[in-house]
Protein backbone atom coordinates (compact mmCIF):
# COMPACT_ATOMS: atom_id res chain seq x y z
CA UNK A 1 0.00 0.00 0.00
CA UNK A 2 2.53 2.51 1.12
CA UNK A 3 4.55 1.49 -2.34
CA UNK A 4 1.07 2.59 -4.59
CA UNK A 5 0.97 5.81 -2.96
CA UNK A 6 4.31 6.47 -3.17
CA UNK A 7 4.02 5.78 -6.87
CA UNK A 8 0.56 7.83 -7.39
CA UNK A 9 2.96 10.63 -5.30
CA UNK A 10 5.34 10.61 -8.49
CA UNK A 11 3.03 10.18 -11.27
CA UNK A 12 1.53 13.55 -9.95
CA UNK A 13 4.70 15.25 -9.16
CA UNK A 14 5.98 14.51 -12.61
CA UNK A 15 2.72 15.47 -14.34
CA UNK A 16 3.31 18.70 -12.36
CA UNK A 17 6.74 19.58 -13.66
CA UNK A 18 6.21 18.53 -17.25
CA UNK A 19 3.38 20.86 -17.30
CA UNK A 20 5.38 23.82 -15.68
CA UNK A 21 7.61 26.48 -17.64
CA UNK A 22 11.01 25.84 -16.42
CA UNK A 23 13.75 27.84 -15.90
CA UNK A 24 16.87 27.50 -18.55
CA UNK A 25 20.51 28.09 -17.47
CA UNK A 26 23.73 27.59 -18.73
CA UNK A 27 26.04 24.69 -17.26
CA UNK A 28 29.66 23.49 -17.87
CA UNK A 29 30.41 19.68 -18.43
CA UNK A 30 33.99 18.33 -19.33
CA UNK A 31 35.50 15.31 -20.56
CA UNK A 32 38.10 13.96 -22.68
CA UNK A 33 36.96 15.96 -25.48
CA UNK A 34 37.46 19.09 -24.14
CA UNK A 35 35.00 21.45 -21.22
CA UNK A 36 31.51 22.83 -22.91
CA UNK A 37 28.87 25.17 -22.20
CA UNK A 38 25.06 24.21 -22.83
CA UNK A 39 22.09 26.62 -22.38
CA UNK A 40 18.62 24.76 -21.57
CA UNK A 41 17.71 22.88 -18.60
CA UNK A 42 19.79 19.67 -17.17
CA UNK A 43 17.17 17.95 -15.45
CA UNK A 44 15.25 17.69 -18.30
CA UNK A 45 18.45 16.63 -20.63
CA UNK A 46 17.36 19.60 -22.71
CA UNK A 47 20.37 21.33 -24.78
CA UNK A 48 19.54 24.12 -26.88
CA UNK A 49 20.67 24.48 -30.40
CA UNK A 50 22.25 27.41 -32.72
CA UNK A 51 20.42 28.63 -34.44
CA UNK A 52 17.80 28.78 -32.10
CA UNK A 53 17.43 29.24 -28.04
CA UNK A 54 21.51 28.92 -27.85
CA UNK A 55 21.86 32.01 -29.54
CA UNK A 56 20.08 33.46 -26.54
CA UNK A 57 23.34 33.30 -24.76
CA UNK A 58 25.19 36.76 -26.55
CA UNK A 59 28.46 37.02 -25.22
CA UNK A 60 29.64 34.70 -22.19
CA UNK A 61 32.72 35.21 -20.82
CA UNK A 62 35.10 32.00 -19.59
CA UNK A 63 37.77 31.96 -17.20
CA UNK A 64 40.37 29.02 -15.87
CA UNK A 65 41.68 29.06 -12.16
CA UNK A 66 44.89 27.25 -11.71
CA UNK A 67 45.47 26.38 -8.25
CA UNK A 68 48.86 27.97 -7.76
CA UNK A 69 47.23 31.45 -8.97
CA UNK A 70 45.11 34.06 -7.31
CA UNK A 71 43.70 35.43 -10.29
CA UNK A 72 41.36 33.61 -13.00
CA UNK A 73 42.62 34.47 -16.36
CA UNK A 74 40.33 34.68 -18.97
CA UNK A 75 40.07 31.96 -21.95
CA UNK A 76 38.49 31.79 -24.87
CA UNK A 77 35.20 30.50 -25.42
CA UNK A 78 33.66 30.15 -29.03
CA UNK A 79 29.62 29.18 -30.22
CA UNK A 80 28.89 25.84 -31.81
CA UNK A 81 25.97 23.68 -32.94
CA UNK A 82 24.98 22.51 -29.81
CA UNK A 83 27.11 24.48 -27.26
CA UNK A 84 30.41 26.38 -26.75
CA UNK A 85 33.67 25.37 -26.45
CA UNK A 86 35.74 26.18 -23.52
CA UNK A 87 39.17 26.86 -24.49
CA UNK A 88 40.54 26.07 -20.28
CA UNK A 89 43.33 24.21 -19.82
CA UNK A 90 43.00 20.30 -18.72
CA UNK A 91 44.86 20.80 -15.62
CA UNK A 92 42.94 23.77 -14.45
CA UNK A 93 40.98 23.57 -10.92
CA UNK A 94 37.92 25.59 -11.72
CA UNK A 95 36.42 26.63 -14.95
CA UNK A 96 34.00 29.58 -14.52
CA UNK A 97 31.37 31.40 -16.90
CA UNK A 98 29.23 34.22 -16.54
CA UNK A 99 27.05 35.87 -19.15
CA UNK A 100 25.99 39.67 -17.83
CA UNK A 101 25.23 41.29 -21.38
CA UNK A 102 21.38 40.25 -21.81
CA UNK A 103 18.92 43.15 -22.02
CA UNK A 104 16.15 44.00 -19.93
CA UNK A 105 12.83 42.08 -20.68
CA UNK A 106 9.24 42.93 -20.15
CA UNK A 107 7.82 40.34 -18.27
CA UNK A 108 4.99 41.70 -16.78
CA UNK A 109 2.97 39.27 -18.49
CA UNK A 110 4.34 36.26 -15.92
CA UNK A 111 3.91 38.85 -13.11
CA UNK A 112 7.42 39.71 -12.92
CA UNK A 113 7.82 43.18 -14.38
CA UNK A 114 10.88 44.54 -16.12
CA UNK A 115 13.71 41.82 -15.11
CA UNK A 116 16.99 41.72 -16.23
CA UNK A 117 18.87 37.70 -16.26
CA UNK A 118 22.26 37.18 -15.61
CA UNK A 119 24.14 33.91 -15.81
CA UNK A 120 26.60 32.12 -13.74
CA UNK A 121 28.69 28.58 -14.14
CA UNK A 122 31.02 27.08 -12.50
CA UNK A 123 33.19 23.65 -12.44
CA UNK A 124 35.53 22.82 -9.95
CA UNK A 125 36.71 24.16 -6.77
CA UNK A 126 40.36 25.61 -5.16
CA UNK A 127 41.40 22.50 -3.26
CA UNK A 128 43.39 24.54 -0.47
CA UNK A 129 41.18 28.10 -0.35
CA UNK A 130 37.92 29.52 -1.10
CA UNK A 131 37.41 31.87 -4.34
CA UNK A 132 34.08 33.55 -5.07
CA UNK A 133 35.40 34.98 -8.24
CA UNK A 134 31.19 35.14 -9.42
CA UNK A 135 28.51 37.82 -8.77
CA UNK A 136 26.02 34.38 -7.55
CA UNK A 137 28.40 31.88 -6.29
CA UNK A 138 29.11 28.51 -4.31
CA UNK A 139 31.67 27.02 -2.38
CA UNK A 140 31.89 23.22 -2.16
CA UNK A 141 34.64 21.83 -1.03
CA UNK A 142 33.42 19.52 2.26
CA UNK A 143 31.40 16.80 0.50
CA UNK A 144 27.84 17.17 -0.01
CA UNK A 145 27.96 20.66 1.83
CA UNK A 146 28.29 23.99 -0.13
CA UNK A 147 28.22 27.40 0.80
CA UNK A 148 26.15 30.24 -1.41
CA UNK A 149 27.50 33.46 -1.81
CA UNK A 150 26.01 36.56 -3.43
CA UNK A 151 27.91 39.41 -3.90
CA UNK A 152 30.99 37.60 -1.90
CA UNK A 153 27.85 37.23 1.59
CA UNK A 154 26.62 33.76 2.34
CA UNK A 155 22.74 33.59 0.79
CA UNK A 156 20.35 32.82 3.55
CA UNK A 157 16.95 31.09 2.44
CA UNK A 158 18.73 30.19 -1.18
CA UNK A 159 16.62 27.70 -3.43
CA UNK A 160 19.05 25.14 -3.96
CA UNK A 161 18.05 22.31 -6.92
CA UNK A 162 20.50 19.20 -6.87
CA UNK A 163 19.92 17.56 -10.37
CA UNK A 164 21.54 14.10 -10.17
CA UNK A 165 22.93 12.00 -12.92
CA UNK A 166 19.62 10.25 -13.40
CA UNK A 167 17.67 13.78 -13.77
CA UNK A 168 16.55 12.73 -10.22
CA UNK A 169 15.98 16.69 -8.41
CA UNK A 170 16.03 17.37 -5.01
CA UNK A 171 15.21 20.81 -3.51
CA UNK A 172 17.33 22.61 -0.30
CA UNK A 173 17.17 25.80 1.22
CA UNK A 174 20.23 27.11 2.58
CA UNK A 175 20.62 28.21 6.67
CA UNK A 176 21.67 31.55 7.98
CA UNK A 177 25.02 31.38 6.79
CA UNK A 178 24.26 30.25 3.39
CA UNK A 179 24.93 26.73 4.07
CA UNK A 180 23.39 23.79 3.14
CA UNK A 181 23.74 20.01 2.86
CA UNK A 182 22.70 18.18 0.03
CA UNK A 183 22.44 14.14 -0.95
CA UNK A 184 24.88 12.85 -3.51
CA UNK A 185 24.33 8.65 -4.08
CA UNK A 186 24.80 7.84 -7.02
CA UNK A 187 28.68 8.23 -8.98
CA UNK A 188 28.21 10.71 -11.96
CA UNK A 189 27.89 14.10 -12.61
CA UNK A 190 25.63 16.51 -10.57
CA UNK A 191 24.43 19.73 -11.30
CA UNK A 192 23.34 21.97 -8.85
CA UNK A 193 20.95 25.43 -9.54
CA UNK A 194 20.44 28.36 -7.75
CA UNK A 195 18.14 30.75 -8.98
CA UNK A 196 18.58 34.38 -6.81
CA UNK A 197 16.21 37.35 -7.39
CA UNK A 198 17.48 40.37 -6.35
CA UNK A 199 14.37 42.93 -6.09
CA UNK A 200 17.24 45.91 -6.38
CA UNK A 201 16.21 47.92 -8.92
CA UNK A 202 18.45 49.60 -11.67
CA UNK A 203 19.45 50.51 -14.80
CA UNK A 204 21.21 48.45 -18.03
CA UNK A 205 21.47 49.66 -21.75
CA UNK A 206 19.66 52.39 -21.16
CA UNK A 207 16.78 50.24 -19.78
CA UNK A 208 14.83 50.14 -15.89
CA UNK A 209 14.85 46.87 -14.15
CA UNK A 210 12.79 46.11 -11.15
CA UNK A 211 14.83 43.02 -10.43
CA UNK A 212 18.03 40.73 -11.35
CA UNK A 213 17.29 37.22 -12.22
CA UNK A 214 20.89 35.67 -11.15
CA UNK A 215 20.98 31.80 -12.32
CA UNK A 216 23.95 30.16 -10.91
CA UNK A 217 24.76 26.47 -11.63
CA UNK A 218 28.12 24.10 -10.28
CA UNK A 219 28.73 21.27 -11.93
CA UNK A 220 30.76 18.09 -10.25
CA UNK A 221 31.42 14.59 -10.66
CA UNK A 222 31.29 11.85 -8.12
CA UNK A 223 33.50 8.84 -8.91
CA UNK A 224 32.03 6.62 -6.00
CA UNK A 225 28.58 5.51 -5.30
CA UNK A 226 25.61 3.80 -6.68
CA UNK A 227 24.83 2.89 -10.16
CA UNK A 228 22.57 5.89 -11.07
CA UNK A 229 20.93 3.87 -14.08
CA UNK A 230 19.55 5.63 -17.31
CA UNK A 231 18.87 9.53 -17.08
CA UNK A 232 15.37 9.94 -18.17
CA UNK A 233 14.01 13.46 -19.62
CA UNK A 234 10.18 14.22 -17.40
CA UNK A 235 7.94 13.12 -20.56
CA UNK A 236 9.30 9.20 -19.96
CA UNK A 237 10.05 9.57 -16.41
CA UNK A 238 9.24 5.90 -14.98
CA UNK A 239 7.64 5.25 -11.30
CA UNK A 240 9.28 1.64 -11.66
CA UNK A 241 12.93 3.75 -11.93
CA UNK A 242 12.19 6.16 -8.65
CA UNK A 243 10.70 3.29 -6.75
CA UNK A 244 13.75 0.99 -7.41
CA UNK A 245 16.46 3.80 -5.63
CA UNK A 246 13.85 3.52 -2.69
CA UNK A 247 14.71 7.59 -2.12
CA UNK A 248 18.53 7.16 -0.79
CA UNK A 249 18.00 10.96 0.38
CA UNK A 250 16.03 9.68 3.34
CA UNK A 251 12.39 10.87 2.09
CA UNK A 252 13.00 14.56 1.76
CA UNK A 253 12.62 14.43 -2.14
CA UNK A 254 10.51 13.47 -4.54
CA UNK A 255 10.54 12.64 -8.53
CA UNK A 256 11.45 15.17 -10.47
CA UNK A 257 11.84 17.83 -7.00
CA UNK A 258 8.09 17.88 -6.77
CA UNK A 259 5.94 20.54 -7.83
CA UNK A 260 7.25 23.72 -8.88
CA UNK A 261 6.06 27.37 -9.03
CA UNK A 262 5.82 29.70 -11.77
CA UNK A 263 8.54 31.86 -9.44
CA UNK A 264 11.22 29.27 -9.38
CA UNK A 265 10.63 28.00 -13.18
CA UNK A 266 10.68 31.12 -14.74
CA UNK A 267 13.26 32.23 -16.88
Amino acid sequence: MKNKNFASLLMLSAALVTGTAHAHYVWIESDNGGTRLYYGEADALLKEKSPGKLDNIKAPQAFALNQSKDNPAAVEINRGAQYFTIAAPKKSAAVLVKEESLEVKDLTKHGLGFAKSNYYARQGQLADRADTALTLDVLGNAPNHLTVLYRGQPLKDAKVEVIAPNTWVQEHKTNAQGMVDINTPWSGQYVIHVLHIDQTPGEFGGKKYESLRNHLTYTFVKKDGLNPGPAVPPSTWRIEHAESHHRPDGGRSSSRGGPKTSESRRT
